[in-house]
């Protein structure tokens, strides 16, 4: 890896990691970038950590990155790429260019090095491709065959493995020599000659014994391996609730293949979180450097789908335009129905997603969310109804909507609860994801019935 310079010195480095992030040290970049002062580049954004560099050359404009790049290229940590989005990724890498890339991609560990490459633009793919070794390029294909996002596409292909016989000083003197260890690692595996992992030892366990110490006397064997095949967010729950460091990766017969760490699992679990987290809002990117024209399409799917919510709600509305222009104050009241069964139906997908990721529902216990979300709607809605009533009573002087709008109320909540656990519980069976389906169908049955229901209701009673 590229070596760092070390002329300048923060007197506290926690105040100038700050200083990172702060408008401050954008503007004095900025300011030495209008100079073209790159020596002064290059001493203040060469120490800084890849994560650092990264979160400032997404503040910069296209121009003022290029001169950046150009500036510290000699220097530059290929870690940096990494923290980038995928627009901005493509353009240093364009600065930076094919060749130097392919050369300083072995610097990576494995799991990065595929990282980067798979998410390059097809054009810089297919060309760096013809640049690495044939040895890289046949690790890159091999971890291609596995599905997308899957526990093979997180691993890291570096490991130590060795067989069960050897003893402690053994293994101790195999690290020591070796040139082909992985960076970090925290385990060990123990395999037969089948490669088939039989034990797991943490390496605190290699510094506490003795080097004549057989290792199939202190190896765990109660180790959670992972299948390659597996989602990788089924990886993180395994993570999550075994409070695993590390765990061998292993192929469709057994044999382990790669590592991966909890290092990698904290970026799943980041990047599960922020999806589920704008799927809710109907934004499927962040790019905030992407071309307005991508952003603006990616967008439009989900406003379209609102569109034909609205669409239908309003299909109710004009059906009922009867019973509106009887009495006008119904028109006042309609949207307090659909408006209360949406945000409780929103707030139901949200904690019934949560415990289906956390393994608390599934098939055999359904009935237990569906009662208790039924019986908390209907609570809700009674307090709800009552608080409206002395409203309508005391505002309109109206006892015909005060009976109206508390049970359309009623209706619309008990079936927003239900409603949002039923969907998400099906969306979820058919391999959907309901942070992006629940919400958007539960909204348009919300209105429609809330609209329908308590128009209808006025219909009979009035």
């Amino acid at each position: 890896m590229a070596k760092r310079s070390e002329t300048f010195h923060p007197e506290n480095e926690s105040d100038f990691l700050f200083e990172v992030v702060s408008g401050e040290f954008l503007e004095t970049i900025e300011q030495a970038i209008e100079a073209h002062d790159e020596e002064k580049i290059r001493e203040r954004l060469l120490v800084l950590d890849p994560p650092d560099l990264a979160l400032l050359l997404e503040q910069l404009d296209a121009p003022d990155r290029r001169f950046i790049i150009q500036a510290i290229r000699q220097g530059f940590d290929y870690d940096t790429l990494l923290g980038l989005s995928d627009h901005v990724q493509s353009e240093v890498v364009e600065y930076l260019g094919i060749d130097a890339l392919a050369k300083h991609l072995a610097e990576l560990d494995s799991d990065d090095a595929f990282t980067l490459i798979d998410e390059l633009p097809g054009d810089q793919q297919s060309e760096i491709l013809t640049k690495i070794s044939a040895s890289q390029r046949a690790s890159y294909e091999k971890i291609l065959s596995y599905p997308e996002e899957s526990a093979a596409r997180l691993m890291q292909q570096e490991f130590v493995a060795v067989p069960s016989f050897w003893k402690v000083g053994d293994v101790l003197k195999f690290i020591q020599k070796s040139k082909a260890m992985p960076d970090e690692f925290y385990e060990i595996y123990v395999v037969d000659p089948k490669h088939h992992v039989v034990g797991v030892i943490p390496n605190s366990f290699l510094l506490r014994n003795q080097g004549d110490a057989p290792i199939r006397d202190i190896m765990k064997v109660d180790f959670k391996s992972i299948p390659a095949n597996v989602d990788q967010e089924e990886v993180a729950y395994l993570f999550r609730h075994y409070d695993l460091i590390s765990a061998p990766v292993l192929d469709e017969s057994g044999r382990v293949i790669g590592m991966i760490t909890s290092d990698d699992v904290v970026d799943v679990i980041d990047e599960e979180a922020e999806k589920d987290i704008l799927q809710m809002a109907r934004v499927s990117e962040t790019n905030y450097n992407a071309p307005f024209y991508i952003t603006s399409s990616q967008r439009i799917g989900w406003l379209v789908v609102t569109l034909i919510n609205a669409l239908l709600g309003a299909f109710v509305i004009e059906h009922y335009h009867a019973t509106i222009e009887q009495k006008g104050s119904l028109a006042a009241f309609m949207t307090i129905v659909a408006a209360m069964g949406g945000a409780n139906g929103m707030q139901v997908i949200a904690v019934t997603m949560r415990a289906f990721s956390t393994r608390l529902i599934h098939s055999s216990n359904i009935w237990r969310p569906i009662l208790k979300e039924s019986l908390v709607g209907l609570m809700n809605a009674l307090v709800f109804s009552l608080v409206l009533t002395l409203i309508v009573l005391f505002w309109f002087k109206d006892p015909s909507v005060a009976l109206i709008l508390p049970l359309a109320l009623i209706f619309n909540m008990v079936w927003a609860s239900l409603g949002a656990v039923l969907l998400t519980f099906f969306i979820e069976k058919l391999g959907f994801d309901p942070a992006v389906s629940a919400g958007p169908l539960l909204t348009a049955t919300t209105d429609v019935l809330g609209f329908a229901s308590f128009l209808g209701l006025a219909r009979l009673i009035l």
